[in-house]
């Protein structure tokens, strides 16, 4: 690259908008960061990383003894000398990486930008892999508003972290308040690299405040493309908005971005078709002691795949359970049950409780029939106050006595029931 597209590279577009006064602060706190590591990025020479001025003194003709040295003075602060050292260890070495940075760092901070930029970013072509040249350059790049150049940076960087500096994705975080940053991060976050997940988490559970709007921007994006939002990158962001108590958004936005989940009615995957997820809004259950779970063709005459829950009687079950967010109105919970155990099902019971509060609204026992399919059914009313979100839940009340229960459940729904319906049922 010549040195005026170096320079063109990191100018600022005409007529760009700036980013906001915060991210340049962010980036302010990471380039004191960033001088930190001056100290703790080591040289595998011993008298280079220990005593780079005893180093030239044996090697005075050895660029990585001068630009050592040369780094030591910009530490100390004088960056003239540092310059002056670093330009002395290109001349015996033009192409030395750590000159080159120390070289544009000391311009940077005597503010010669010209300099610096061209500087830092043959360095930076140089040495994908060094921490100090490509956050500098990320820094520069996305300031100028070039944002796709700054994210190449930006990824180089945090690919060969095992842990990506929190400091970093805040720096992320505020850039990406940007709409015009969206797009190219996208593209980027769409290759899978390995800060895609640990930055959408980030986002929802320690930006400060959290950046759900941002998490949602990119998550849309990623729908549309070849790497779409897994089912734990989706739960990450679904449950910060539950916990804020955002259910209708949350509801609304995890059907938006979940293939299939907007065609079932109120209960996701009433038919266990699909294996459970991690949202709030998944099928959500684990095994223990005395209480198993999990789905399996169906038995008898049933149809496809049905959830087996088998019980002892007297452990302490972990409910099977799914959110559900019911606009204030009558409904009526219905599903099917097959009997395979020697032990009566009566203790388990499926039921609707508000999420807040944790009103039963209602529940219904599992019928006794034994080795054929049974309906069941209850109505409910959901209250137009104290009650934005509820729990589908299958629930056991621990007995005295073991018993051998296993039932088969399919088809659970949860559907509106019409005024006329209703007007008939008083009669």
């Amino acid at each position: 690259m010549s040195h005026e597209t170096s320079k063109q590279r990191v100018a600022a577009p005409d007529g760009a908008r700036r980013l906001p006064n915060f991210v340049g602060f962010l980036l302010t706190i990471a380039m004191v960061w960033l001088g930190g590591q001056f100290v703790t990025q080591g040289l595998s020479d011993h008298l280079l990383g220990s005593d780079p001025e005893l180093a030239v003194l044996w090697r005075g003709d050895s660029a990585d003894a001068v630009a050592a040295l040369a780094r030591q003075r910009l530490i100390g602060r004088d960056r003239d000398g540092a310059a002056r050292l670093a330009g002395r260890a290109l001349r015996l070495e033009p192409l030395n990486p750590a000159a080159l940075t120390t070289y544009g760092f000391a311009m940077d901070e005597l503010g010669r930008q010209p300099q610096a930029d061209r500087a830092m970013t043959v360095a930076g072509r140089l040495g994908w892999r060094d921490v100090l040249t490509q956050i500098w350059l990320f820094r520069r790049l996305l300031l100028a508003g070039d944002f796709e150049a700054a994210l190449n940076h930006a990824d180089a960087l945090m690919r060969r972290q095992n842990e990506v500096p929190k400091l970093l994705l805040a720096v992320l975080t505020a850039a990406a308040h940007d709409p015009r940053v969206v797009d190219p991060l996208a593209r980027h976050m769409a290759l899978n690299p390995t800060w895609r997940g640990p930055f959408l988490v980030f986002l929802s559970y320690y930006a400060q405040p959290p950046a759900t709007d941002v998490a949602h921007a990119l998550l849309v994006r990623l729908a549309g493309g070849p790497t779409p939002p897994t089912d734990e990158e989706l739960a990450v962001y679904t449950r910060r908005l539950v916990g804020d108590q955002k259910f209708q958004q949350a509801a609304s936005e995890w059907r938006q971005l979940t293939r299939g989940a907007g065609q079932n009615g109120y209960v996701y995957d009433g038919d266990f078709e699909r294996p459970p997820g991690a949202s709030p809004f998944d099928w959500t259950f684990t095994s223990g002691v005395g209480w198993g779970v999990g789905i399996a063709d169906a038995p008898g005459q049933g149809r496809g795949q049905a959830l087996d829950v088998q019980y002892d009687g007297v452990s302490s079950p972990t409910p099977v359970r799914q959110m559900l967010v019911l606009p204030a109105g009558a409904y009526r919970l219905s599903g099917r049950s097959y009997s395979a155990g020697d032990g009566g099902p009566k203790m388990l019971a499926w039921g609707v409780l508000c999420a807040t509060a944790g009103q039963a609204l209602a529940a219904v026992a599992t019928p006794q029939t034994k080795a054929q399919w049974s309906a069941f059914s209850v109505e409910l009313n959901v209250p137009t106050v104290g009650c934005p979100a509820q729990w589908l839940a299958l629930t056991a009340e621990p007995g005295d006595e073991r018993a051998d229960i296993d039932v088969w459940y399919d088809d659970i729904a949860v559907v509106p029931i019409a005024p006329t319906s209703l007007a008939v049922g008083k009669r």
